[in-house]
């Protein structure tokens, strides 16, 4: 049976354009992000490109970067992926290789542009990926600890009540509500800020909100 990485366009690219601008900070991942439609607002003064894709795998993403224009480079990443590669069966180990994939591929591509990686949120719909989940959360932090420009942002705090997913879901016990993206934004926004001082090659302008 073919991968889902195997089944979508091999020439595909992430939406969104990438060459457009040099200063804007791509968001790639799957649904969690491509859904994030408070995302630009969310993230001023930053210029922020949504380049989530609904139900897309890390060997998927990785494979649409690839595909990017040589010209087109990001001011930063921020990184959320593989919860749908451990929904469908895929271990956390997996995970790790996949993220060590995409990391190695940003420092031949681009060198060490800045890149946050959001640790993999949980979710009522899949607590029981939970274990999986927090064995790549777990792996992802010492990577990020290892790696120049690479900065780690655990959001799982954020989205626990008592123990349990609090109210920051949709009725697919899965993706975020406004309430969840509110939480996401706090938890990103200060990883952000802090990588863009470490590693920001040119200074770029601050955007306002459109009237």
């Amino acid at each position: 049976m073919q991968s889902r990485a195997e089944t979508r366009d091999a020439a595909a690219r992430l939406p969104g354009d990438g060459s457009a601008d040099r200063c804007a900070i791509w968001f790639i991942g799957s649904s969690s992000i491509h859904k994030w439609t408070t995302l630009e607002p969310d993230m001023m003064p930053w210029d922020a490109l949504n380049r989530g894709v609904n139900g897309a795998r890390m060997p998927e993403l990785l494979q649409m970067l690839r595909n990017e224009p040589r010209g087109s480079r990001p001011r930063a990443i921020v990184y959320y992926a593989g919860e749908n590669d451990i929904a469908k069966g895929a271990s956390a180990a997996e995970d790790v290789v996949n993220l060590r994939a995409f990391l190695a591929f940003r420092m031949r591509r681009w060198g060490d542009v800045p890149v946050v990686v959001v640790a993999l949120k949980p979710s009522p719909t899949r607590w029981g990926n939970l274990p999986e989940q927090t064995l790549f959360n777990t792996a992802a932090r010492t990577i990020a600890a290892r790696t120049p420009g690479v900065t780690f942002v655990d959001v799982v705090p954020y989205f626990l009540v008592d123990h349990r997913p609090g109210p920051f879901y949709v009725d697919d016990g899965v993706h975020l509500n406004s309430a969840g993206y509110a939480r996401l934004t706090r938890a990103i926004r200060p990883a952000l800020q802090s990588g863009l001082k470490r590693g920001d090659p040119a200074p770029c302008p601050q955007r306002t909100p459109r009237t």
